[in-house]
């Protein structure tokens, strides 16, 4: 349907794929069409990949579920009309059904910015530590997200350094839109530290987590918030390249 967002991932059963974030512009169920913005990192006909599928997440009865359909693109609009008069740029897809779950070992990770951000805190070894001192968050997903953390405080060393995978820690996150004076979700969960890369550089560490157990209304309030960033992201983007 027309403003979902999507994700055009890109060789989806390597050990590496590569998904970047969009939403639908249009659909022809006859000719088996879809054209969706252009990605912020832009798809050409150079672009080289063995698999392209254009994926969304949606409700099933009991949790939420990634699917897909096989595409191919066919055409690239450089001026594509919106129905509010606005140009944008533009990928027209062949698709290919039938429609399959889809089990992508990368979601769209959402790079945090200026306006769209998230303050949180993390229960640690009977501490408590919070953004932006004892960490921040760089990126987040559906599945999970990247902490930066600083090696060294003004005093004593920061303690979140200390990580190690499998951990498991608890956080209390706050989704924040720089319109707004209050949070547009708030909610605690559990995560998994499933990658620590001490040498991110001098002065900074840099540690993966997968999320745990987030229940159904939480995961709408972030699925919400990474594709009200992701549309903005992609309008400014759109009006910088016009």
């Amino acid at each position: 349907m027309p403003s979902v967002g999507v994700d055009l991932v890109f060789n989806m059963n390597a050990l590496n794929p590569i998904s970047r974030s969009s939403i639908i512009h249009d659909v022809d169920y006859q000719k088996k069409i879809i054209t969706i913005a252009q990605p912020l990192v832009p798809i050409t006909r150079t672009t080289a990949y063995d698999q392209l599928h254009l994926t969304t997440i949606i409700p099933s009865k009991q949790h939420r579920i990634r699917v897909g359909i096989q595409c191919q693109p066919t055409e690239f609009v450089n001026q594509y009309r919106l129905a509010n008069q606005t140009i944008s740029q533009a990928v027209i897809l062949k698709y290919q059904l039938p429609v399959k779950e889809t089990n992508i070992r990368a979601a769209f990770r959402l790079p945090l910015s200026q306006k769209y951000t998230i303050r949180a805190k993390i229960k640690y070894k009977g501490g408590d530590y919070y953004t932006p001192n004892d960490f921040s968050i760089k990126d987040i997903s559906f599945t999970g997200m990247g902490l930066i953390i600083p090696k060294k405080r003004t005093a004593p060393p920061n303690p979140l350094t200390g990580l190690k995978r499998t951990t498991i820690i608890s956080l209390g996150i706050l989704l924040m839109d720089g319109e707004k004076e209050k949070p547009v979700g708030a909610f605690p969960l559990k995560a998994e530290v499933i990658r620590v890369n001490r040498n991110y550089s001098d002065s900074h560490v840099q540690v993966g987590l997968k999320i745990l157990d987030m229940d159904e209304k939480n995961e709408n309030l972030l699925n919400r918030f990474i594709h009200t960033a992701q549309i903005d992201q992609l309008k400014k983007f759109s009006v910088r390249r016009d």
